[in-house]
């Protein structure tokens, strides 16, 4: 047939093709709240030293080491107390020799004072203390600089903001972060026979699933989806929907029509609104009519209509897309295990084939193949925590270790 794709693509060179059309990342500023969870687009380098000074690191007495190294509960050191260095409101004066200041944590260390005496090491009487131990010079105390000196590198260039990070940041002035921009993504599904899922649905319809799914999918790759529509079989239509998805996201994702029927119409319009088709068509299962076209820097995948083609091709190609632009690794989570049973791939196709990996009670997970891996069966993933990649004529037999692709959302 003419409508046929002409040469089906191996699964790795459909994925080289979709990572060499990645586009650039991009960058912006934001506040530091706003930073959560996002990935910073360069080196952090400490304005200041810290601490940014000296000071105590428990509530005490600030010394001279001179004067106390030698002190013992039956021959204490017997100080003049001058003063107190709160946390705050730092002592002014100068320790000299018989002087000791009050000091509380986080207090700035006097001048003159270079060692810091518990509470519980000493007694206190009227303005003089008693100081029953010191165990060395310099104790208990946090040294200006010591954690990082201002100039050094405190955060590198695509770490993820935690709550620790942008703790990190607050205490040291900085009020907001260059992070990778969060991709845009425009979400359509086709078909006339699909209504919104809380919709009554009547005998020959479907409830519309895969934008929900995919929807989901793409918040959690990082990015944020921009405009979700469903379009009916309409040339027409199809072309004045993806034209609006064109001026709203940089990564566009089809969900249905997009194999060799005549109301397959997302090639035809991506086609007539300017899209270079760079590929239709992968060896693979599910998902085998997967369309892929950029037009500038526009990205379009068409993924295939049956809900587990549509979320297997989104992991397999969408997510590392979007996640590299987000500013993350494209790699996807893995697992080694060892096969519990046999499996083969008897199509001329790879096949992406769900299991369900078993890490309770021995050093390496057991991988359990599913039964069902029909396109349309969602409990195929759903009862699954995971793939394994079976190229043509794999065989793996029980025993065999094999490397698990993990779901997104699965903790082992």
């Amino acid at each position: 047939m003419a409508n046929q794709p002409k040469k089906l693509l191996s699964v790795a060179e459909a994925e080289a093709i979709v990572r060499k059309s990645g586009a650039g990342r991009k960058i912006e500023a934001v506040p530091l709240l706003e930073a959560l969870g996002r990935v910073i687009a360069e080196d952090v380098v400490a304005p200041e030293p810290s601490p940014r000074f000296t000071n105590s690191a428990m509530d005490g007495f600030a010394v001279r080491w001179e004067d106390v190294q030698y002190a013992e509960a039956a021959r204490p050191a017997v100080l003049t107390i001058i003063g107190e260095s709160q946390a705050g409101a730092p002592f002014d004066g100068i320790i000299e020799t018989g002087k000791a200041a009050r000091i509380n944590t986080g207090g700035m260390l006097p001048e003159g004072a270079d060692t810091v005496v518990p509470i519980e090491d000493v007694e206190i009487q009227s303005n003089s203390v008693r100081i029953l131990a010191a165990k060395k010079r310099e104790q208990n105390v946090r040294f200006g600089g010591e954690e990082f000196e201002k100039g050094e590198s405190v955060l590198k260039k695509a770490s993820v903001m935690g709550p620790a990070h942008l703790g990190l940041l607050s205490s040291l002035g900085i009020s907001s972060i260059n992070v990778y921009i969060r991709p845009r993504v425009a979400l359509v599904v086709t078909g006339a026979e699909l209504i919104s899922f809380p919709d009554p649905v009547k005998p020959w319809q479907i409830r519309d699933s895969n934008r929900v799914m995919l929807s989901a999918l793409v918040m959690q790759a990082g990015g944020f989806v921009v405009f979700s529509e469903r379009v009916g079989d309409d040339l027409e239509e199809t072309c004045k929907v993806l034209q609006s998805a064109v001026e709203k996201a940089e990564i566009i994702v089809f969900s249905g029509g997009v194999s060799v029927g005549p109301h397959d119409l997302v090639k035809p319009a991506a086609q007539k609104l300017g899209f270079k088709t760079l590929f239709w068509g992968v060896s693979q299962r599910p998902g085998r009519p997967l369309f892929f076209a950029r037009r500038e820097d526009a990205l379009l995948f068409g993924l295939p209509g049956n809900p587990v083609s549509a979320i297997m091709c989104f992991l397999y190609y969408v997510q590392p897309t979007i996640r590299h632009q987000f500013g993350l690794a494209e790699t996807r989570r893995s697992v080694t295990g060892k096969m519990a049973e046999s499996v083969r791939n008897p199509i001329r196709r790879s096949q992406f084939f769900r299991v369900f990996v078993d890490g309770a009670g021995g050093d390496v997970p057991l991988v359990y193949p599913l039964a069902r891996q029909a396109s349309h069966m969602l409990t195929s993933v759903t009862d699954a925590n995971g793939f394994i990649f079976l190229d043509i004529d794999a065989r793996l037999s029980e025993g065999d270790e094999v490397e698990v692709n993990l779901f997104p959302w699965v903790e082992l």
